[in-house]
């Protein structure tokens, strides 16, 4: 199961140019970079289907609810099970019938270390997210047998994490870079009240500030608040964006995305901007979620998320993979039509949701249905939304 990889449809740089992307962000390097980490999850897939035990009965057919039962699988690995099964079909390695899987041929092995190196070879800024992934990968088994649980497993590893959510680890830092230009350029005029939601270890912050500095318009910022839940990550958010002196006026505090906001200090019709990245799909009630941050906007403001897309609608992306056994990744309501399965959403999932919720001049940057015809692949990619006039 060699790692092929073809290089990118040059279609693909003319439509990500014409959204304002140059190499610097978009390149043949990056583009190789994200999909030998693709590859990588195929692999570590393969080889957890086989150190789970779950080979020998799939060669029969098997539905996810049989392997949990008998092979004594806790109730919880349900969905991460569901995600590696299908991760499978995706690659051509195993065939889903109804509710069944099937292998129809023995699983190729799996060239982890030799995909690890080629990984690192193109790129070594993304030796955390490799690390994440081992790390994640070693803890499936554990939390398919209810031996713990993800969180108490992963969430003990903080240099794990402050390496991996770091705009230094070029595979997580790419969402950042390209919500953050669309951010700025969003912010208009002077007196501008920005809330970032969920700014985790700060990185998109970082991105946000280098963005509004080339555009010479760092000084419209009046307000910026930073609200993450995790106390560890604030504090250390507070500490890192203190010492760039960037002259923002800050302020720092919890929010919890799942609750009201303005019981929790935001003022509704009050801001300019409402931005975050990788957290409105974490929303248990993306409906709710959204429906806050329409009303804490003033008119005329707007929303912008930086979010992995989907490609389509039940597509396995590879950088879920180490969430998959986290609760509050996969703790969220569904629905059949507009949120099938956790995690990421697609751009039309996305553009149906904000428009559910009252938002106008809708817009995902780049473009993403128009790149999927050239590479129907995984999209670092930005929604944007803005809050009526009267």
């Amino acid at each position: 199961m060699p790692a092929t990889i073809a290089p990118p449809d040059p279609r693909l740089y003319v439509i990500l140019a014409e959204a304002g992307f140059s190499d610097d962000i978009f390149n043949a390097r990056q583009h190789r970079g994200c999909e030998l980490v693709e590859q990588y999850v195929l692999h570590l897939a393969v080889d957890l289907v086989e150190r789970l035990g779950l080979d020998g009965p799939l060669a029969e057919g098997r539905g996810v609810d049989d392997l949990l039962r008998e092979r004594g699988f806790a109730a919880g690995f349900r969905l991460p099970l569901r995600w590696l099964l299908e991760r499978l079909v995706a690659a051509g390695l195993l065939v889903r019938e109804g509710v069944a899987y099937r292998l129809p041929r023995p699983l190729p092995p799996a060239a982890l270390a030799e995909l690890g190196q080629e990984g690192l070879a193109c790129d070594p800024s993304y030796a955390p997210t490799y690390a994440l992934l081992d790390e994640a990968a070693a803890v499936y088994s554990r939390v398919a047998r209810g031996e713990t649980s993800g969180e108490r497993a992963l969430f003990q590893r903080v240099a794990l994490w402050c390496a991996y959510f770091s705009n230094a680890n070029g595979y997580y830092a790419l969402t950042n870079r390209v919500a953050a230009r669309v951010a700025a350029a969003r912010v208009a005029g002077q007196g501008a009240a920005v809330l970032e939601v969920g700014g985790g270890l700060g990185s998109a912050t970082e991105a946000l500030i280098d963005a509004l500095v080339e555009r010479g318009t760092l000084h419209s910022i009046s307000a910026y608040t930073f609200t993450e839940p995790v106390a560890f990550f604030r504090r250390r958010s507070e500490r890192g964006l203190g010492a760039l002196r960037s002259g923002l006026p800050f302020t720092f505090f919890s929010l919890d995305i799942n609750e009201p906001w303005p019981s929790q200090g935001i003022r509704p019709g009050t801001l300019a901007l409402v931005w975050g990245v990788n957290v409105f799909h974490l929303a248990r009630n993306l409906a709710g979620a959204l429906h806050e941050a329409l009303t804490s906007l003033a008119p005329g403001g707007w929303l912008v998320l930086g979010e992995g897309l989907r490609p389509f609608p039940t597509a396995p992306v590879g950088a879920e993979f180490p969430f998959q056994i986290l609760e509050s990744f996969v703790d969220v309501a569904l629905d059949p039509e507009t949120r099938p399965m956790p995690g990421f959403l697609t751009a039309e999932q996305w553009q149906r949701a904000l428009a559910d919720a009252g938002f106008e001049a809708i817009e995902i940057v780049p473009d993403v249905v128009r790149l999927r015809a050239v590479h129907p692949g995984f999209f670092a990619a930005t929604i944007c939304g803005r809050r009526p006039w009267p």
